[in-house]
């Protein structure tokens, strides 16, 4: 049976909920996620009530995110699919 090529891409999706408001905690937190090797691409939507966080990475768990948040001075927290 040939192998699909897809089947090799093991990419996510995480969201999360902030506290991240201001165009600064936005360049804060860019900083901090940018140093994540296994993070793809991320969107924050302050226009939100949740100022949520979509993080698109590889194999990368959602306490790690959390934690990094946290260390840099922000709420954060998972929400459910």
């Amino acid at each position: 049976m040939e192998k699909n090529i897809y089947d090799a891409i093991s990419s996510e999706v995480l969201v999360f909920k902030t506290n991240v408001s201001a165009d600064n905690e936005v360049e804060k937190v860019g900083d901090v996620l940018s140093k994540e090797t296994n993070i793809t691409k991320w969107t924050i939507d302050r226009n939100d009530i949740d100022k949520v966080l979509r993080i698109e990475c590889d194999r990368l768990h959602p306490v790690a995110v959390i934690r990094l948040l946290a260390d840099a001075g922000f709420q954060c927290e998972e929400l459910p699919d």
